[in-house]
């Protein structure tokens, strides 16, 4: 980002009214300045305002802020939260799930001083400062070792609650050491070749102090926007894999940021074209508005982030944004104003777009947990009985028996699961035991291989869900008859086996369809098990296999067999 002489203004509030009392040459002290000017008489609020100037135009970003603490109108609230990660070191508290919860406890907190979860973890002053504001360290950890403590025989919430504060304790300790440490700049030697050396250079440390020296530089940097168009400004040109990760997580963090997202959409008609909008973001597939010429503009801001989310690479942003879009479902705002009908129409095709193209659920279990909650809540039937109804009323609305599957299979993972453990067993059994062809559960105008990965994508998730043992089997042994099924009636091995094709294609077709993601290992695999073994025993095999293959070809040709025939289980055959 462009640089600039730089000027810090140090603002004070009295009687409900800012004014300038006096400006500074740095950061650290015009705050210290500003924490005096605090506990003079009459003084409300004090912040610091940087202003960059740059030419002719200037750029102001409040720095630091403080309120009064002789009153309880500046106290900051912690937010509530209804499950926390039982992290073990601290580490953990690093990670994505130790930082989402960080930012919907610190989410106000946050907000009001400019910084980051990760930043506030990373930069010694900032978190020294969060320790000591108020009371809100406390209360924030006194909420998470109650969480975790109960319904625990073996912990107590005062024990929980040391070993957290030991946690902080430990963070902030590493964050003042690194405080004192010189390291490559940012500024100075590039994004990409600084966080590179230091992951090269420094062992298992390198990646806490890359964290460090990107902190450095966004802490700076007071306007959650600018910290996200300056970490996609990073993003954006790095190839390196490990560095792209860890601007993964700041920008996560950013996004992370209520008002970003909301500047980014702009106006949004109502709640379901928003959070429809933010799906689609997700996974790079959002038309964002025309930014013109301003790269820096929201809307191509929007363009840019949409781009890096096509690329992947970028699973804590994804993850942050699809956690806004089921926050916004399981809430009790209206998805959209005026007739209900209306709403359950908009609804309905809210859920198309979180089917990805591989008929899996975009979000997982709590995607799963905030469409069934906001069904229920449309349907006005409250409690479990509610839940079990909306469940039922939610298969409609997927257009294959593949995508309901994904979605009770999803449901079973979330939060709620096991509450409706009995309703899910009876709708699985219901989509696929009763079937008895495959045309009942997948599109027809799919491929044939399709089709069986389809239907073998459903029997693994199955065989991996937390089911009773005899609903598990009882599906499994239906899908897997459907398969076996459709192979024979559509003669699906004859037709791979066709003596008119050259041989090595046969042969590679044929073992593809004994790959785990085409055919699981069952009655269905068995027919085409069969077929192969038959070729591999004729005398001379792969010799007759080769024959039509150009002579410089034929030993990559074999060696690329046996590593398939490996793969499939089937040396010594």
């Amino acid at each position: 980002m462009a640089g600039g002489s730089q000027i810090f203004e140090i603002h004070v509030q009295r009687e409900g009214r800012w004014t300038i009392d006096r400006t500074a040459e740095g950061q650290e002290d015009a705050e210290s300045q500003a924490r005096t000017l605090l506990r003079g008489k009459g003084v409300a609020a004090v912040k610091v305002v940087r202003e960059v100037v740059t030419g002719t135009t200037s750029r102001e970003t409040v720095v630091f802020e403080q309120t009064s603490q002789s009153g309880s109108a500046g106290r900051i609230a912690v937010g509530d939260i209804e499950e926390a990660p039982d992290c073990q070191s601290p580490e953990d508290l690093f990670a994505l799930q130790g930082r989402s919860t960080i930012n919907r406890l610190f989410r106000a907190y946050l907000d009001k001083t400019g910084v980051t979860a990760t930043e506030a973890m990373h930069d010694f002053r900032e978190l020294k400062r969060a320790i000591d504001a108020d009371t809100i360290m406390v209360s924030a950890i006194g909420k998470v070792a109650t969480l975790q403590a109960k319904g625990r025989e073996d912990l107590t919430v005062n024990q929980r609650r040391d070993e957290l504060f030991g946690f902080v304790d430990q963070v902030l300790a590493r964050a003042k050491e690194a405080s004192e440490m010189k390291l490559p700049s940012i500024k100075a030697a590039g994004f990409e070749p600084t966080v590179v050396e230091l992951l090269d250079s420094r062992g298992e440390e390198g990646t806490y102090l890359a964290r460090v020296t990107m902190t450095r530089e966004l802490v700076q940097e007071r306007n959650f926007f600018g910290k996200m168009l300056q970490t996609m400004e990073w993003a954006e040109p790095t190839t390196d894999a490990r560095a792209r990760a860890l601007s993964d997580g700041f920008l996560a963090d950013t996004a992370a940021n209520p008002t970003v997202i909301q500047d980014l959409m702009g106006l949004q008609p109502d709640l379901i074209s928003a959070l429809g909008s933010i799906v689609e973001l997700s996974s790079g597939a959002y038309q964002s508005e025309d930014g013109g010429n301003d790269p820096d503009s929201p809307a191509a801001v929007a363009g840019r982030l949409n781009a890096l989310m096509a690329e992947g690479g970028f699973p804590d942003t994804r993850h942050v944004l699809i956690d806004r879009v089921c926050r916004g479902l399981d809430s009790k705002n209206p998805l959209i104003k005026g007739d209900p009908d209306k709403q359950v129409e908009a609804f309905r095709g809210f859920v198309t777009k979180v089917i990805d193209p591989s008929d899996d659920l975009v979000g997982g279990g709590a995607m799963a947990q905030a469409l069934t909650s906001r069904q229920s809540r449309i349907i006005n039937k409250g409690g479990l009985a509610g839940l079990k109804e909306a469940t039922g009323r939610m298969l409609p609305m997927f257009s294959e028996p593949v995508q309901k599957a994904s979605y009770l299979l999803s449901l079973k993972d979330s939060r709620i699961g096991q509450d409706l453990s009995d309703e899910i067993s009876m709708q699985l059994e219901g989509l696929f035991i009763r079937p008895d062809q495959i045309r009942q559960i997948v599109r027809d105008d799919r491929a044939p291989n399709k089709k069986m990965q389809a239907v073998t994508a459903v029997f693994h998730k199955v065989g991996a869900a937390e089911l009773t043992e005899m609903a598990k089997r009882r599906i499994l042994g239906s899908l897997d008859e459907i398969l076996a099924n459709y192979i024979v009636e559509d003669r699906i091995l004859e037709r791979i086996d066709d003596p008119s094709r050259p041989l090595h294609l046969r042969a590679f077709m044929l073992l593809s369809m004994c790959t785990p993601d085409v055919l699981p290992e069952g009655k269905a695999s068995t027919l085409a098990r069969k077929i192969i073994v038959k070729h591999l025993r004729r005398p001379n095999f792969e010799v007759e296999m080769v024959k039509d293959v150009p002579d410089d070809e034929k030993d990559e040709v074999l060696r690329r067999f046996h590593v398939q025939l490996h793969r499939c289980g089937f040396m010594g055959a």
